[in-house]
């Protein structure tokens, strides 16, 4: 008497469950890299307001006077490859790949660069590749 309840009750919670998280899945696929790239805190302008800055100003508005973080972000990854604001609407694969390799060059081990530039380099570009922010 009670395990036909009991198996009512656990095929409710299944199927409750399953409608969710179809539900959120399909939501989730109308977002926009811009979207995603506001829920993960990063800033995107549209907008040029530099004509002000000096060029210092300006680098210390991009880039913050901060050391790594402990476990690497899109953020702090997309500031390691150097990619900015406006640049998130078109970053694939290829871009990636491309500022990757760039930076490999100026700072591979081998050609006198830092290891550990280098190593923080391959996380950012393995962290873009596996972000949602890549169009594949």
């Amino acid at each position: 008497m009670v395990l036909p309840i009991i198996a009512g009750l656990g095929i409710t919670v299944a199927a409750l469950m399953a409608k969710t998280t179809i539900a959120a899945c399909g939501r989730y696929r109308k977002l926009t890299p811009q979207m995603i790239a506001a829920m993960n805190g990063i800033k995107v302008s549209y907008h040029d307001d530099t004509n002000n800055l000096t060029i210092y100003d300006e680098l210390r508005r991009r880039f913050p006077n901060s050391g790594f973080e402990e476990k690497m972000t899109e953020r702090e990854a997309l500031l390691i490859l150097g990619i900015e604001e406006h640049e998130i609407d078109s970053l694939d694969s290829k871009m990636v790949k491309d500022r990757y390799r760039k930076l490999m060059i100026q700072n591979h081990p081998d050609k006198n660069g830092s290891q550990y530039l280098s190593q923080k380099i391959n996380q950012a570009k393995d962290i873009l590749e596996k972000s949602y922010l890549l169009k594949k």
